[in-house]
Order: structure tokens, then sequence, then C-alpha cells
């Protein structure tokens, strides 16, 4: 059964790069094209790209002679191409400045905390986003409050929110 090629890639959303690449990788599977040598696999994922990938990939250095080279080295080479570096640093910036805003509720606040710590590349996401929630929650009385327990945890936010946010944690 014929398999139809993934749409080109569009390089102006290089944002699209990972969800593109997941496509070909079915493709690749689907058609057996995974069974082929390299040289043929590296091919057709520059064919599948289009014509920028030409451009991109001749700027690549590695040994396409290797007989252990694989295609997922050459997808690494576009990863790094495509998907930007984070800056830790900033990420956690954001994070640690994130305070509660005015009327919102709990439940959004820790579902904020945790998305905006998924990147941040904490020893312990948990005890981050708790920490945060502590110190940024509007309410000074219960923030004080939390602060007095040496033993309080990160359990499950979203169901305790529903109840009041003294049992948010």
């Amino acid at each position: 059964m014929p398999f139809k090629l993934p749409e080109p890639l569009d390089f102006g959303r290089p944002d699209q790069w990972l969800t593109w690449r997941k496509r070909f990788e079915r493709y690749r599977v689907a058609s057996k094209l995974d069974k082929e040598q390299f040289s043929v696999q590296v091919s057709s994922l520059i064919y599948a790209m289009g014509i920028q990938a030409e451009q991109i990939y001749e700027q690549f250095e590695y040994d396409e002679d290797n007989d252990e080279a694989k295609l997922e080295d050459v997808l690494k080479l576009f990863d790094t191409h495509f998907v930007p570096q984070k800056n830790v640093i900033h990420v956690r910036a954001v994070f640690n400045t994130r305070s509660q805003h005015s009327g919102e509720q709990i439940e959004p606040y820790v579902r904020a905390l945790y998305e905006l710590s998924e990147h941040a590349d904490f020893h312990n996401r948990d005890e981050a986003i708790r920490d945060r929630f502590v110190l940024g929650v509007n309410d000074r009385e219960l923030s004080e409050k939390l602060q007095m327990q040496a033993d309080l945890n990160l359990q499950d936010p979203n169901k305790h929110a529903r109840t009041g946010p003294l049992l948010a944690f």
C-alpha cells in the first residue's frame, strides 16, 4: 500500500518542525522506509522537507560514509537547527515572578505555575511550584499559615482548589 509523503515543511514556521518530524517518522515506518539504507532514508527526508532543506543539510557536519550513521543523527541536527535553545534563567525568572492575579482563582493560578515550570529544569518541580504558590498567593494570611507548615507538600491542588484556598495543599 503506497503512502503519501507528508506535506513539505513550512520553513517560515520553524515551531512546526517537531510536529512535521513526527509525521515523517510515522510515514517512514508505514512505508517501510526505515528498512532502507541510510542514504535512501536521508534523501527521502530532505526531499519530503522541501527544497530549503538542501541548504540547511549542506551545512551539517557528520560522516556520511559512516555505516553506523542513522537517520536519527540527521534528525537531531535538524532539531538543533529548528528548536530554539531555551533560556532557563529567563524561564525561571518568569516563573519566580508569577503571583496570583487579582480575582484569579486558586486552580488557574496553580495550573499557570505548572505550565511556567515545565521548561524550567527544576531539580524538584513540585517543591518549586509549592514555594512559588506560597509566596505568590494573594491571601497574605493564607501565605503566612502555609509558611508555618514544615511538612507542606504539593499533592493535588486541582482537586483541593475546588473546595477552597485553604485546602490547596
